[in-house]
């Protein structure tokens, strides 16, 4: 667990030494002058953090309250092509640190819930892509800048190991058989969704002709081997969906054939009132299996917090360089925010991740004058347990009985699974 000694020296190392450092090695800083790497990217983040849509004044108003002493367009003149490799120096130095929360209490069966994905970053000329592996329970999150044209599979982050005992979500564009295998072998739990066309078989070897299987039954659950070669053993869940959902797939089924241009299979076709699912925990009931499958929703919960209300996308300025340099400080700044809100002892039941992060608005400056004042040693610590104090007392979630919260369905299947049955 991260406590707030220890965050206080990690954001003071990162904006001032590593900050410093880095500014000089991209070339953004060449000789002292008014403007140096730590107080550059202070203004940006921090104002950032605060303001996420400010104007040029606004900005500048930042850079003068980080100790800038520079005009508006003196400042207007920094925003370079060196600026944009320092801020995204920065941001991928800061995605080495992983830090983690006390713990939740969630899913106690498993030693850790992670979940993987990628999301797009795109400004007006140029894009990137960044790959997040989230746990759910203690909040620890790794990331990966990589190239915008990667292939989700070939990210670093997806292969990095994972815990014995834990459990791995992911979409499809994960589904590669061999990390599961891997992952078995390794004493890691999974759970995706069924591929279409991916060879399934008894226990025995004997095909599985799936739609043969489904067919005439609701609910489905049995052993399989997945794999036409070197298979792997797993548990096939299966249920035939609603009348009121099949209509909601197939209507988004039919908006992805007008986006792709590509017509559905006879297999799609085949399987698209059925909800398939591929996993090797055992004892585990549909039901169960569709709690853990919507954990994986959490991850793009993280995505929509950080573009819609971080605004990682957004600027008032149509110059491209400038509206990079924003992006990447705005991206240091959500990562900041969630390392903050764990060391508060933020909680999903508690408090959503947007009424936290408004909340983390109010402190943020007051962080920033707290961690560059090495004479007022307490200051820091003194605003982080006011913002505790302000987490702990906002209003809670109240919990639905018609359609439950995500957390209200956690807890049932805390008491109502275990992997020793």
């Amino acid at each position: 667990m991260i406590t707030i000694p220890e965050l206080n020296q990690v954001l003071y190392d990162l904006f001032t030494c590593k900050a410093n450092e880095l500014a000089k090695k991209t070339e953004f800083v060449r000789r002292h002058r008014q403007i140096s790497g730590a107080n550059f990217a202070q203004a940006l983040v921090f104002g950032g953090l605060t303001q996420p849509e400010a104007s040029r004044k606004q900005v500048h108003q930042s850079a003068v309250e980080a100790g800038i002493k520079i005009s508006l367009p003196g400042l207007d003149r920094r925003f370079t092509v060196k600026a944009v490799h320092f801020l995204k120096a920065l941001l991928e130095e800061a995605m080495t640190s992983v830090l983690e929360g006390e713990g939740r209490g969630l899913f106690p069966q498993f030693n850790g819930v992670y979940i993987t994905d990628c999301t797009q970053v795109r400004w007006t000329q140029v894009g990137v892509k960044i790959a997040v592996r989230l746990e759910i329970n203690r909040g620890s999150l790794q990331a990966q800048l990589t190239d915008i044209h990667c292939n989700d599979q070939k990210t670093e982050v997806i292969d990095r190991p994972l815990p014995p005992k834990s459990l791995h979500l992911g979409d499809l564009g994960f589904f590669k058989l061999d990390r599961f295998r891997k992952w078995s072998q390794e004493d890691v739990y999974w759970l995706t969704r069924f591929k279409i066309g991916t060879t399934l078989m008894t226990q025995t070897g004997e095909k599985i002709d799936l739609r043969s299987l489904l067919e005439g039954k609701d609910e489905v659950r049995l052993p399989v081997q997945v794999g036409a070669r070197n298979p792997i053993a797993a548990f096939l869940i299966a249920s035939r969906l609603s009348p009121e959902v099949l209509v909601k797939r197939l209507a988004r089924l039919k908006e992805q054939v007008r986006l792709d241009q590509h017509p559905l299979s006879q297999a799609q076709v085949d399987l698209q009132e059925w909800t398939i699912y591929l996993t090797n925990i055992p004892n585990l009931t549909f039901e169960q299996a569709f709690t853990l499958a919507r954990v994986r929703w959490q991850i793009e919960l993280l995505f929509k917090l950080w573009k819609s209300h971080g605004k990682i996308i957004i600027s008032r300025s149509a110059d491209p360089i400038r509206q990079q340099c924003e992006g990447y400080a705005k991206l240091i700044g959500v990562l900041v925010a969630h390392w903050t809100l764990l060391t508060a002892g933020w909680n999903h039941d508690r408090l959503s991740p947007v009424d936290a992060l408004h909340i983390i608005r109010d402190y943020a400056l007051s962080l920033r004058q707290a961690l560059f004042r090495p004479f007022c040693k307490n200051l820091f610590e003194e605003i982080l347990y006011a913002l505790q104090n302000a987490l702990t007392h906002a209003p809670r979630h109240s919990r639905r009985k018609k359609v439950p919260l995500a957390f209200q369905q956690w807890y049932d299947f805390e008491e109502s699974f275990s992997l020793s049955v």
